[in-house]
């Protein structure tokens, strides 16, 4: 294992070439003395200076990241193209899979929006921020083979240590442009990346045939007849609302429904058949609502109707005439079950973003970065220690969404028996195996339709069980233990880790496929030992109507809090029962906090007292003579978090001293 400029990489061969030599010298004189060598082609010379221009640093160790919404309108924005291009990206992907090679597509800006690779090139890509979302434009990422194909509109390769960033310089990468054949403008940026010293001997060549036969695709077939986009768009949208939806004729016939509407009527999906409620047994109590519709009534009708389902439940139904050029052709129906109140309180999240405490600036942005995705319907991926908060961060999540209506359910994934975990979370049926509950039981995430599961210690899940939530995360639908027939769900996924799922993926206790479905927002929650900043407020927040003295703030900002905000939490309680003063003093430590410090000596000698008066002086003039924080940390040559540390140390409140952050 070979680790050069921060990427990670396993390489065939240990020789460096004479090419990479020349490379890497040219860029070391150019960036360290400014002086240009020979062996740097021109337009890779020019790239380095605007790069330059923009301000980029070459030594950055990840790649720009666009933002989840920016992320989510390009997506839709070329849905087309993405399914058009994906077979190009496959047949390229089989001629170089084996040799650690990469196939990426990038939009006309440079934003990377699809990717196959072999998972330890995959896996080294995702760690420097090359992944689905990253921005690889040259106004954002310097000299590289994406952005230089968009800047001359033709196929570039760009090699080591010609990359701006250091991070690349191991990096074998060839791009080609995919150019609109009827406008000329730039669709997209097909790319192939692998090792410098591994690389596929043709890859330039492989990335100008890729993109010239789709340019040829789009020009014969038009991208896709509008007909089928259309159709195609609509039985996407409705198999993934979570009502159900049908289309009945004038003729009271079902031309179409979506897979809900099937379930909620236990009518199959067949091509080419058009059913009728009046002939079908169990749907006959419907029949006299779908007459009303059929015959031009626009109205809501409501009415508990047993389906010969297992239970009896309300359904809910909404007819809307489809009207064209004033002939009035059928009608849309929306289905809608109705839980009992008490099942969906039983259910329900009670968290929200106003429930998360502190001023730290990692932690706001945290949850500005939740408040963000709580729009979205994608699946999270919440990053923390034990006891951070990542259920609190859920729950909010949930909340602040458009499910917030629906059931929020939380899995401890570590928690349940291992043997137990697949019928827990996708329910079985009766007889499925020995002790199950007479008629079968439904799983977690059956009861979770309509609303939020929350898996936490997803790192902890089996990996036969991560199978299984694969393919529910793809197909929008469980099969219970013992059954051989599948259930719609709609539910939106929010999983939680305490682990570093990577050292997992390599470890094969996690499967790659499964952390990109779920990673599709991450969100990295700050452990309370970075957060120190955070204390007093949160020791009030606990603690109401008592106030700590200076003595047990200055055990507090030494402690490294390996329980976080739980531990914390627990503290605080012990205080409230044994403190009846208004003032808490060290006193009320416990023992194991106090024992930690017994060795290191917290009362201070003269000299500690002159060196830390001293340094608190400095702080507040600094502070005085600064316009914000970051200015000052600059001049104290320091970064950003070390001074609110120090400032929580010395007890120095900034706001006394900067009027206008």
């Amino acid at each position: 294992m070979v680790k050069k400029y921060g990427f990670t990489t396993y390489y065939r061969s240990t020789e460096i070439s004479d090419r990479e030599r020349v490379l890497k010298k040219a860029w070391d004189v150019y960036f360290k003395k400014g002086m240009v060598l020979d062996g740097i082609r021109p337009f890779i010379l020019a790239s380095w200076r605007r790069s330059q221009q923009y301000d980029l640093n070459p030594s950055v160790i990840q790649a720009p990241i666009c933002s989840p919404k920016v992320l989510i309108k390009k997506q839709d924005e070329n849905k087309e193209i993405l399914s058009l291009i994906r077979p190009f990206m496959d047949d390229l992907f089989n001629i170089v899979t084996g040799t650690d090679s990469l196939i990426a597509f990038s939009d006309k800006d440079g934003v990377v929006l699809d990717i196959l690779a072999d998972s330890e090139i995959a896996i080294n890509a995702a760690s420097v921020n090359f992944t689905i979302g990253a921005n690889m434009s040259e106004k954002w990422a310097g000299t590289n083979s994406i952005g230089l194909a968009m800047k001359h509109g033709k196929a570039v390769q760009v090699v080591g240590a010609e990359h701006y960033s250091t991070i690349w310089h191991t990096s074998h990468c060839s791009s080609a442009p995919i150019m609109d054949p009827y406008t000329n403008e730039m669709i997209g940026v097909i790319t192939l990346i692998g090792y410098v010293r591994s690389a596929h001997p043709h890859s330039l060549g492989l990335v100008k045939t890729a993109a010239d036969t789709i340019v040829k695709l789009i020009e014969r077939k038009g991208i896709i007849k509008e007909t089928d986009v259309l159709k195609n768009f609509f039985s996407a949208v409705i198999d993934s609302i979570s009502d159900g939806i049908l289309i009945i004729n004038r003729f009271d016939e079902i031309i179409s429904l979506n897979k809900m509407a099937s379930h909620l009527l236990k009518l199959p999906v067949m091509e080419n058949i058009k059913w009728k409620f009046s002939d079908i047994e169990h749907l006959r109590p419907l029949s006299r609502y779908f007459e009303e519709a059929v015959n031009g009534k626009d109205v809501i009708l409501q009415d508990e109707i047993n389906l010969l389902h297992d239970e009896k439940y309300n359904l809910s139904f909404t007819s809307r005439r489809i009207i064209v050029e004033g002939e009035h052709l059928g009608n849309i129906l929306i289905l809608k079950r109705k839980k009992q109140n008490k099942e969906i309180t039983k259910l329900r999240a009670k968290y929200t973003f106003s429930s998360l405490i502190g001023e730290d600036p990692v932690f706001k942005q945290a949850i500005k970065l939740a408040e963000k995705a709580a729009r979205t319907d994608k699946s999270i991926l919440i990053i923390g220690e034990s006891g951070t908060g990542k259920e609190l961060f859920a729950q909010s999540i949930h909340n602040e969404s458009t499910r917030h209506s629906g059931p929020f359910i939380a899995i401890n994934s570590a928690a349940i028996p291992k043997d137990l975990i697949a019928s827990e979370l996708f329910g079985y049926v009766d007889g499925a195996f020995t002790n199950a509950v007479k008629g079968g039981k439904k799983g977690k995430f059956e009861e979770a339709s309509g609303g939020t599961i929350f898996l936490d210690e997803i790192g902890d899940m089996p990996l036969e069980v991560q199978a299984h939530l694969l393919r529910v995360l793809e197909e929008k639908e469980v099969t219970p233990v013992g059954s051989s027939f599948s259930k719609p769900i709609d539910i939106r996924i929010i999983a939680a880790t305490n682990k570093d799922l990577f050292k997992l993926v390599e470890e094969n206790t996690f499967r790659l496929d499964l952390y990109y479905r779920l990673n599709v927002i991450s969100i990295n929650i700050p452990s309370l030992n970075k957060r120190k900043r955070d204390i007093d407020l949160l020791a009030k927040h606990f603690l109401p109507g008592k106030t700590l003295s200076a003595g047990i703030l200055k055990y507090f900002y030494k402690y490294d809090w390996p329980g976080n905000l739980r531990e914390m939490k627990n503290i605080m309680e012990q205080i409230e029962i044994f403190c009846d003063n208004p003032i808490v003093t060290e006193d009320y430590l416990p023992d194991y906090i106090k024992w930690q410090f017994e060795d290191k000596n917290l009362g201070e000698s003269l000299y500690q007292s002159v060196t830390n008066d001293a340094k608190k002086g400095t702080m507040i003039s600094t502070l005085k003579n600064s316009k914000n924080v970051t200015e000052a940390a600059n001049k104290l040559g320091i970064s950003l978090s070390t001074l609110y540390r120090w400032v929580g140390e010395y007890q120095i409140n900034i706001k006394d001293y900067i009027k206008r952050q």
